[in-house]
């Protein structure tokens, strides 16, 4: 009995120390890696992935009115400064993951169409020169400057389709290279990423 007792704590000790060991020796042991629709979850959870942002100045001119022999028209003169964020919606990617026989984890993201987004950061009226009816000076109708204002917003809108075209390599490098790194913090090895046309 007391040969059994002084055995017991023994064996136990050694159980645990042997535990404490493995988990020493074999460094991923015990740890959890995690599952294939957890880690797909969470790479759609991010939502919008923003991968470049570009800034334009505008400068928009408007004449307002029409010169006329009894008119002149006034001119106005707007700076205007945009942000524009291209984006991928990581909602709509289609994503593909599993594991394989020999323990490698494979990724395949397809990404949707990239996005942008034009935010207005600062507007400043450079020049307002009113406009005279008979000799007597007109002021600039607020509903010009906001004419204007849209013509400058229109023209950052356009000025971002067409950094599209040249950016384009960019943008997907960039996508790649982030989308990449994530998928590896899940234990991915085979990462694939194509981007729709």
């Amino acid at each position: 009995m007391k040969r059994l007792l002084a055995v017991l704590p023994l064996a136990i000790l050694l159980v645990v120390g042997a535990y404490f060991l493995f988990r020493l020796v074999v460094p991923g042991a015990g740890t959890s890696v995690p599952t294939v629709s957890t880690s797909v979850d969470f790479i759609r959870q991010i939502g919008e992935l923003h991968v470049l942002r570009a800034s334009v100045k505008e400068i928009v001119t408007s004449n307002i009115g029409e010169a006329t022999w009894i008119k002149t028209p006034g001119k106005l003169a707007i700076i205007c400064h945009f942000d524009i964020k291209y984006k991928y919606n990581l909602h709509k990617a289609r994503i593909v993951a599993g594991s394989r026989e020999d323990g490698s984890r494979y990724c395949m993201i397809h990404l949707p169409r990239h996005e942008y987004e034009v935010a207005t950061r600062d507007i400043r009226f450079y020049d307002e020169q009113d406009g005279t009816w008979l000799g007597f000076t007109q002021k600039t109708p607020p509903d010009e400057k906001t004419r204007a204002l849209d013509a400058a917003r229109q023209q950052a809108e356009a000025q971002a389709k067409t950094f599209l075209t040249d950016l384009e390599g960019e943008i997907q490098t960039s996508a790649r290279a982030t989308l990449t790194q994530i998928a590896r913090a899940f234990g991915y090895s085979d990462i694939s990423i194509e981007f729709e046309k």
